[in-house]
Formats: C-alpha cells, structure tokens, sequence
C-alpha cells in the first residue's frame, strides 16, 4: 500500500482511475475497480474492510 494514500490512518479516495488501496491504475472506475480487487488479495481485503466499517457507521441507513 502507498503511504500517499493513507492520512492518519485513513484511506484517502483520490480519484476513479486508480485503486484507493494500492495506487494502481485501474482500466474503468466501476467495474475496472471490482476485477482489481477480484484479482488481488490484498486490495480486496482491505476494501472488505473498508465496507465493514462504513456498514457499522451507518447501520440502518445503508441501502444496496
């Protein structure tokens, strides 16, 4: 994971064309993003992660 991409502990959202997680460039924001992930571990992990506390922050008020 790139530093530049973390500020005080928290993932830093630059943009769609690259991964949040590990800063690679990312062939479509959407569904570019979700192969990436599907492809590595790491970044997959971590966004798993990401959506678990962000489910836990908004409990009920998450719809999808």
């Amino acid at each position: 994971m790139h530093s530049s991409l973390e500020a005080n502990g928290a993932t830093v959202w630059s943009g769609t064309s690259t991964c949040p997680f590990c800063g690679s460039t990312l062939t479509d924001p959407g569904v570019g993003f979700i192969e990436h992930t599907d492809g590595s571990p790491t970044c997959r992990g971590a966004f798993e992660g990401w959506r678990d506390r962000i489910a836990n922050d908004i409990h009920a008020e998450w719809s999808g």
